[in-house]
């Protein structure tokens, strides 16, 4: 291919290349040039160490290290970036016309494409190379037994190569346009300067094209997504146009033959490069280089907004910043995924308010919702569908959307999100308002089961209660007295009996799923003490004609739950069914108690849960009751993998069995403390249950934060690192280069 290439392209290319040489020689072999590099690695090397020991206080806040670095102060990232890219471009032109070489380059014969671009690129890569030796930061954390993630980090640096290559071609416009190298310099500083701050008036102006401008352009937002390890496309485009740009206009400034075309032909390439970017930014893509995907939607609720049939306005009321000053980490998580969900779908549609800049239309929008000034403080989310009498509402607070971290560090370092909810929630809600139908929830109690509404640790479900209300059911008792009380329940709860069913309720319960209704059992092993055998809860003949059969013995299982009895409490990964119950929760951990044994007819059940071949269904109930240790027992014992948790059909009705009730306690179902996912298996089986694919658990995302725990010697030994070694580096491959320069 290169031979078929047109004879002046090929000459054109040599004589770019052959300015870029000289450009890089007149870099790599000057003092001055490695001063610079010294000075510059100095300042990294120094903002770095300062970050290590403020990371490692007992008090600061865990999180991505690197983010700190990356989408920093202006002090810790911009303004060394934009010295040192001032530094480099100021001599590009200016000193050739001081010297008066520019000309006689011009008749070399060099055009000036050539020479501009030349010149570009070997500043550029002396910039790559500076920024090349800052890697060892990733090398010290990961020496110091720190995993930050790598996509972020490469994500960060991304951002250093687009920044760089923007500066270093403002830079060059400026050195074009001036003979003084510091005037070039302080040129390019303002320019640069004023453009990054730019960022900073989003919130101020009120033309909201003039906002959506400065949005689409801002340093500041760029460098922040970039450095959480969102990779926006348009980005690249953008830099790219703006660099095209810069060059072309630094090319018709060098361009000794100047004419009125060549202003047309700057002008139509700015009009291209400019179309080019509203185009990049309504159909690029924002890819997520996170190692847990957390800014991605999932596969569940891609396809449930694909399926909305229904427009649906989503209302953003939060402040972007709060005490202090600091912005509020709800706000640009609420901002990723609502953009991420219009994106999938025409039918949502989204406004962001900023209670603090547009308090008189927050208010009024919020009061139309019903709403007061504690919602308006501390942010709500507002969704709406339909007109008139078929106007549906909903809302959302903070608490629904993000679990915030909480610890003497949350004091000084302020709000943090350690998880976010708000897919699902958001979701949810968005369902509420687009389909109407009403699910209710109808639970037993009056045979020893714990209560709904108590907030007992081991003898409550109120958490239970709360997490079906905030997925938009209807959570109510089961009334056995009157003999329609089930007839509006679509879901029947029977959570933790102690004891036996009587008789008619017995008989209401099997009425009622013959008229269709579902059924979810959270019933586990019961040991009745001075008893050799297992309680029983009256609906053992019932689960049998869906196939699902309960057992006499305890299941127990080697994978324990910290902090809990060995073998009786235990925490499964493996072990899923493939169901769509469970299809979002294959590979996630979660832990049961008190587990009795199920025995299924496969072709009517299907399991949803099983332990590991080392589990097994102890028979010596005794024992287990005096506290010895269980064994095998293989003339007895059943061996595993035996099913803690099915699923199955019965003409029009549903049935789940959860073969424990006490992983839904609420000592174990508190959002704050959880660590499985035992509140998505409910959620998932419910909406299994319920038809309703927006309760098949759709997990929160846990966002990084890593927490430095350093000894103070190796806090001083990474800060010799970087403040000794880096500059160093430097110093030495400068003494080496002029070394090799004398011989």
């Amino acid at each position: 291919m290169p031979a078929r290439l047109p004879r002046a392209a090929l000459s054109w290319i040599d004589g770019a290349l052959a300015i870029t040489y000289r450009e890089l020689l007149s870099l790599f072999v000057t003092p001055l040039a490695y001063l610079v590099g010294t000075l510059f690695l100095l300042n990294q090397g120094w903002n770095f160490a300062l970050l290590l020991n403020f990371l490692n206080d007992p008090l600061a806040a865990p999180g991505p290290v690197m983010q700190f670095y990356f989408g920093g102060s202006f002090f810790i990232f911009w303004l060394p970036v934009i010295f040192i890219c001032s530094g480099l471009s100021m001599r590009l032109v200016a000193e050739e016309r001081r010297q008066g070489t520019l000309e006689a380059l011009l008749t070399a014969p060099l055009e000036p494409s050539q020479i501009v671009l030349g010149k570009f690129i070997g500043a550029y890569v002396f910039y790559l190379a500076l920024w090349l030796p800052t890697a060892i930061f990733y090398v010290l954390l990961r020496g110091a037994a720190v995993t930050p993630e790598v996509g972020p980090i490469l994500s960060g640096y991304l951002g250093v190569l687009l920044v760089g290559a923007t500066f270093i071609a403002v830079g060059l416009l400026a050195s074009s346009l001036v003979r003084s190298q510091l005037a070039a310099a302080v040129t390019t500083f303002v320019t640069c300067t004023m453009f990054l701050l730019a960022g900073l008036l989003v919130d101020q102006v009120e033309n909201p094209w003039v906002a959506d401008a400065l949005q689409a352009t801002s340093l500041l937002a760029m460098m922040q997504e970039l450095a959480q390890g969102i990779v926006d496309f348009r980005w690249i485009v953008v830099h790219l146009g703006a660099v095209v740009v810069l060059l072309g206009a630094a090319i018709a400034v060098v361009d000794p033959r100047r004419r009125w075309e060549h202003l047309l032909q700057l002008v139509l390439l700015s009009i291209l490069c400019g179309n080019l970017g509203v185009f990049a930014s309504r159909h690029l893509e924002r890819d997520d280089w996170t190692e847990g995907r957390v800014y991605t939607l999932s596969d569940r609720a891609r396809e449930v907004l694909s399926g909305l049939e229904v427009a649906i306005d989503v209302t953003v009321v939060v402040p972007a910043t709060i005490g202090g000053g600091r912005p509020n980490p709800l706000a640009g998580e609420l901002r990723e995924v609502l953009l991420r969900m219009a994106g999938v779908t025409r039918n949502l549609r989204v406004r962001f308010l900023d209670p603090d800049r547009d308090r008189q239309q927050a208010e009024a929008t919020i009061a139309d919702f019903g709403l007061g000034g504690r919602e308006l403080a501390d942010g709500v989310v507002l969704i709406r569908a339909g007109q008139g009498s078929k106007l549906r509402k909903a809302h959302l607070l903070p608490g629904d959307l993000v679990t915030y971290a909480t610890g003497p560090d949350v004091q000084v370092s302020g709000p943090r999100v350690k998880e976010f909810r708000g897919e699902e929630a958001l979701l949810s809600r968005m369902l509420a308002v687009a389909d109407p139908r009403r699910t209710v929830v109808c639970y037993t109690q009056g045979h020893g089961e714990p209560a709904f509404d108590s907030l007992e640790p081991y003898r409550g479900y109120a958490h239970l209660r709360d997490l079906l209300s905030e997925a938009n059911l209807e959570v109510r008792p089961a009334d056995f007295d009157k003999d329609d009380g089930l007839d509006e329940c679509n879901i029947l709860l029977v959570a933790g009996p102690e004891g036996a069913l009587p008789p008619e309720h017995v008989k209401e319960v099997e009425q009622f799923a013959a008229g269709g209704g579902d059924l979810l059992l959270l019933t586990g092993a019961v040991i009745l003490r001075g008893h050799g055998a297992l309680g029983v809860h009256g609906l053992e003949a019932l689960t049998a004609r869906y196939g699902v059969q309960f057992g006499d013995r305890v299941v127990l299982d080697p994978h324990p739950v910290p902090g809990a009895t060995p073998l009786l409490a235990f925490t499964l990964e493996d072990g899923w069914g493939d169901h769509p119950a469970v299809h979002s929760l294959i590979g996630q951990p979660v832990s049961l108690m008190t587990v009795r044994e199920l025995t299924l007819d496969e072709s009517r059940a299907t399991f949803l849960l099983q332990t590991s071949e080392q589990g097994w269904a102890e028979a010596d109930i005794e024992g287990l009751q005096s506290g010895g240790v269980p064994r095998h027992d293989a003339s007895r014992d059943r061996i595993g993998p035996i099913p803690v948790a099915a699923a199955a059909e019965l003409g029009g009705s549903r049935l789940v069995v959860i073969a424990s009730q006490d992983f839904a306690l609420n000592a174990v179902l508190r959002a704050d403390v959880i660590y499985d996912h035992g509140r998505d298996l409910i959620l998932n089986t419910i909406g299994w249950l319920a038809q309703r694919e927006a309760l098949l658990g759709i997990r929160a995302r846990e966002r990084e934060h890593v927490k430095l725990v350093l000894r103070p010697d190796q806090v001083q030994r990474m800060s010799l690192v970087c403040l000794v070694g880096l500059p160093g580096f430097a110093i030495a491959l400068g003494f080496l280069v002029l070394w090799r320069r004398r011989r």
